[in-house]
């Protein structure tokens, strides 16, 4: 999947359009419209606000991390509500989180 594939799967996963994006990043629609055709690349400032927007990674953006892939199809569900946590939690009921998976884990 290339960046272009990733931001438009990343948008399209959260019911926005190129507009919503590009308000958020305070970019012009057309730029986004050129990130998602490959015909642009962002500069590092705005791949990093991309992967911060949408709770990924910059590599997971560039493709050098695929283990998002591979979660986000075997655990859909469970995928789209750590990204909820991310964005919703604070870092303590993040830990918290982390704590009781870990836990449910072992007694699995």
């Amino acid at each position: 999947m290339t960046l272009g594939e990733r931001i438009k799967y990343l948008r399209n996963e959260r019911g926005l359009y190129q507009r919503d994006l590009a308000n958020v990043l305070d970019i012009a629609v057309t730029t986004i419209s050129g990130y998602e055709r490959d015909d642009r690349r962002p500069n590092p400032e705005t791949l990093k606000q991309i992967a911060d927007f949408f709770g990924v990674t910059v590599d997971y953006l560039l493709g050098e991390e695929n283990s998002v892939d591979s979660l986000e199809q075997e655990f859909p569900e469970g995928i789209k509500v750590l990204r909820r946590a991310t964005k919703e939690l604070t870092p303590e009921a993040r830990a918290k989180m982390v704590k009781l998976m870990k836990a449910f884990l072992e007694d699995e």
